[in-house]
């Protein structure tokens, strides 16, 4: 369908190809599909686009893609290519069984002691989701089994 007599799109073409023959000796056995007529939204993009899907998930779990002349506007410009996850889906998928991941909810709350505690907490090993101001949804949401909470001018964990 696509004139390959035109240079440009031989090369893209070929390309193309070269990208799938790599992706094939390095993952055998991996199903990729290849969609000539992907658009995708800002448009900064100057090379191949991709997607990752998951089985059961009707949604991307990453996507990205090469850009050329980042950081042109800082002076360097250089090639890259940049993903972004979503990591909820990619936690769903984790969910094989395991136990649930635990964590501590905290409170939108710019008081220097809740931030100190966090801190604290973190440097423990303790996972702590910050609330953002404004935001809908709670521990449940943010897969959290306990919560800060303020009590006698301190911040305590309280399981919810």
């Amino acid at each position: 369908v696509l004139d390959a007599t035109n240079p440009e799109i031989a090369e893209a073409l070929n390309q193309l190809q070269a990208l799938a023959d790599n992706v094939a000796c390095q993952r055998p056995g991996m199903s990729l599909h290849v969609d000539l007529a992907e658009l995708r939204g800002y448009h900064y993009h100057t090379g191949v686009v991709f997607a990752a899907y998951a089985p059961g998930l009707g949604r991307a779990i990453a996507q990205g893609g090469r850009y050329d002349h980042i950081g042109q506007v800082f002076g360097r410009a250089r090639p890259a290519t940049g993903f972004s996850a979503d990591l909820m889906g990619l936690m769903g998928l984790a969910g094989n069984g395991a136990e649930q991941p635990t964590g501590i909810f905290a409170p939108a709350d710019a008081d220097p002691a809740l931030l100190q505690k966090v801190r604290e907490l973190r440097a423990g090993g303790e996972r702590v989701v910050c609330a953002l101001p404004g935001q809908s949804g709670g521990a449940e949401q943010a897969g959290c089994d306990r919560v800060l909470a303020a009590s006698n001018g301190q911040w305590i964990i309280q399981h919810r």
